[in-house]
């Protein structure tokens, strides 16, 4: 017997474990379980920065609230326009008031953006950007008729915030799933020697990235949050971090030392982004002051840290929220789109400044889109909508998708 465990323990290695992991996922019933498991065997596996010899970057924008992003892309020929305008009510933008822009793939009718978008109708024309139409959780095409007879080919809570953000996130609308599609790419790409997660939220903690073994790390747009007890730069705080150091060393209890460890990552995390930080080149670029701006001008900052990070693949989340536009929609809608242009168009150039223009790629999402026609006031929860896509990788001057003439 002792021979036969000794024999098993030799041949029971690592790989064979992770074997063993992967044969048991066949046989699980949901397909999200063994999707966890392949994850989490992927990632086992060692991963080490120099498996990628460049760098290479994705900016999240989510606006929360379902943006209305009928008023982002609006006709403007006089027979489009009219009919727009009937609809929209008082939420239609004048005519003189938009800037046409002219998409490579041609389109069913004439657009433009509002004026309030002006940066990004630049941005457009001069190949930086592009637009994808019509976009949303869909399972499948459905025609009206469809979803009368049969509502499961919708999304779950197809109208709910909070379901449509979590949609969006993981990239799964049929079912519920703990992990989004950044934490699950992070799961099969990060480098497992690095403590810091190449996903970095600057607007709170999110499902997006959230992945099997991997979670995002969060960073203020002003900087590094630090535990201000135990900042080793003040004085008066080395009684403190003395007797926590005392209570580490000599704390041998596995819950103690698991604490230990997720403190001393933290702090250690905690300094490297400090000094990154602190030893980037400063922006050239003027941003606008609003909070999407300050969240893009901390990415601009990061994204040239990544060197000395050590991070040559990264995803960044930022957020806007306000969206959800009931009421008020003609005041507080503009002011959104404005933030949103003038913010894109400061990165932009911060980007090329830096250059890093060809390998940061920013896009938006959002909830859902909104309803096409006016409750009086504003608009209320839709379906799919318009999405903007920037950056050097992206073939910009052109809209992805169509904008269905639902204008004719």
């Amino acid at each position: 017997m002792t021979d036969f465990n000794k024999n098993v323990h030799k041949s029971f290695n690592r790989r064979n474990f992770i074997k063993s992991i992967l044969a048991g996922s066949v046989g699980l019933s949901s397909a999200s379980s063994a999707f966890g498991n392949m994850s989490l065997i992927k990632s086992t596996l060692a991963q080490k920065t120099s498996r990628f010899d460049d760098y290479k970057a994705l900016v999240c924008i989510f606006l929360h609230g379902g943006n209305d992003s009928f008023n982002m892309l609006v006709p403007t020929a006089n027979s489009e326009y009219q009919t727009y305008q009937s609809i929209r009510q008082a939420l239609a933008y004048q005519q003189s008031n938009l800037s046409s822009i002219s998409p490579i793939t041609a389109q069913p009718y004439e657009l433009g953006l509002p004026n309030a978008m002006s940066p990004l109708q630049q941005l457009f024309q001069q190949g930086d950007l592009a637009f994808l139409a019509n976009a949303g959780p869909l399972l499948q095409p459905v025609t009206k008729a469809q979803i009368q007879q049969d509502w499961s080919v919708l999304p779950p809570q197809l109208f709910s915030h909070n379901d449509q953000q979590k949609h969006w996130q993981t990239a799964w609308p049929e079912q519920t799933v703990p992990t989004g599609w950044a934490g699950r790419m992070a799961d099969l790409i990060m480098d497992t020697s690095n403590p810091l997660s190449m996903n970095l939220s600057i607007d709170g903690s999110n499902l997006l990235q959230t992945g099997v073994n991997s979670l995002p790390y969060s960073v203020d747009a002003s900087g590094v949050q630090l535990f201000e007890a135990l900042n080793p730069e003040e004085p008066w705080n080395a009684q403190r971090i003395s007797a926590l150091n005392q209570l580490n060393n000599t704390n041998k209890h596995m819950l103690g030392q698991a604490h230990s460890d997720i403190f001393n990552r933290a702090q250690n995390n905690i300094s490297a982004l400090s000094k990154a930080i602190d030893s980037a080149p400063k922006a050239n670029v003027i941003y606008p002051q609003n909070h999407l701006a300050k969240q893009l001008k901390m990415v601009a900052t990061l994204a040239s840290s990544q060197q000395t990070l050590e991070q040559p693949r990264q995803v960044f989340f930022v957020g806007l929220g306000g969206f959800d536009t009931h009421d008020n929609q003609a005041i507080n809608h503009p002011k959104l789109l404005d933030a949103i242009s003038s913010s894109l168009f400061a990165f932009n150039a911060d980007l090329k400044a830096r250059g890093l223009f060809d390998q940061v790629t920013t896009f938006t999402f959002s909830d859902f889109g909104r309803t096409l026609s006016s409750n009086g006031d504003g608009t209320d929860h839709g379906w799919g909508g318009h999405h903007i896509i920037m950056g050097g990788a992206v073939k910009g001057g052109d809209i992805y998708g169509t904008c269905q003439p639902i204008f004719s």
